[in-house]
């Protein structure tokens, strides 16, 4: 069983390589007492650490099998364009 979640604590999910445009990053995060799903575009600093910038969402975790539900969802139509191309 996974350890809760402190208010500092944070996971990092997985991170998306967007190449020059910088990373996204999917967490598990925690913000006044209740947990997120947070999905943000980061990008490399001067000192070649990874900021965070404002574009992003975070989700309630509450809400997680709606948005899964829904990319599901898009996945099937992009796959219909792409075969329509």
């Amino acid at each position: 069983m996974a350890e809760p979640i402190q208010a500092t604590d944070e996971v990092l999910v997985r991170v998306i390589d967007k190449g020059v445009a910088g990373r996204i990053h999917i967490r598990l995060s925690r913000f006044r007492e209740r947990d997120y799903l947070d999905i943000r575009n980061f990008y490399e600093g001067e000192e070649g650490t990874w900021l965070p910038t404002r574009k992003g969402i975070a989700v309630p975790v509450e809400m997680v099998a709606e948005l899964m539900d829904a990319l599901g969802a898009a996945k099937e139509l992009i796959e219909k364009r792409a075969k329509a191309s």
